[in-house]
């Protein structure tokens, strides 16, 4: 399509004049529309005095000091407290709650728990390297090592080990004696 330049004359392009009746009619029309009212016509703020005013004049004048028209009694009344309402404390359970009864151990089951116990096993190795143990593991350490021997002495266990009871029972001293171990050192030092 070929381009139109547009002109202030009246035609294709411009505005359409309307009639003098067709300009009534649309005035007309906006006049019929409603408006919806958003908010308070202007001034409301100081009128709102002006509409009481002229509402309570509408009866006979009111006295301001006139207020509820409630009877009230002349003679006091005895006001009773608010009774609270009572927490029914004395409730019995539903449920009777029993504690749970470890299974009874023989001493000899109570010992060997003790012995296979991890936690006592790891708090032992520590001690014995010389760490200072403190706070929760120290009194775990010291109850269980307290019941151990307190166990040992009621089944006449002997719990001490000493370094001899150890080498005598050494199992390779047997089988390599020191006269061998003489003899290599000194087969090494005639190679030298």
């Amino acid at each position: 399509m070929t381009r139109k330049k547009k002109s202030r004359k009246l035609g294709e392009n411009g505005t359409p004049r309307l009639s003098k009746e067709k300009l009534r009619e649309l005035r007309a029309m906006k006049e019929q529309r409603t408006k919806k009212n958003k908010g308070n016509k202007a001034g409301t703020r100081n009128a709102q005095e002006a509409k009481v005013e002229v509402t309570s004049h509408s009866g006979a004048q009111k006295d301001p000091r006139a207020g509820s028209k409630k009877k009230i009694a002349l003679t006091p009344e005895v006001q009773t407290p608010k009774a609270e309402p009572q927490m029914k404390r004395h409730l019995t359970p539903q449920a009777v709650l029993t504690k749970a009864n470890e299974p009874e151990l023989t001493l000899e089951q109570e010992l060997q728990q003790l012995e296979n116990d991890e936690r006592l096993m790891k708090l032992l190795e520590r001690h014995e390297r010389g760490e200072l143990l403190t706070g929760k593991d120290a009194k775990f350490f010291n109850r269980a090592i307290a019941r151990h021997q307190e166990l040992c002495e009621i089944l006449g266990i002997d719990d001490e080990f000493e370094e001899e009871d150890m080498i005598d029972a050494d199992p390779l001293a047997d089988f390599v004696s020191n006269d061998l171990a003489d003899e290599w050192l000194n087969d090494d030092e005639d190679e030298r």
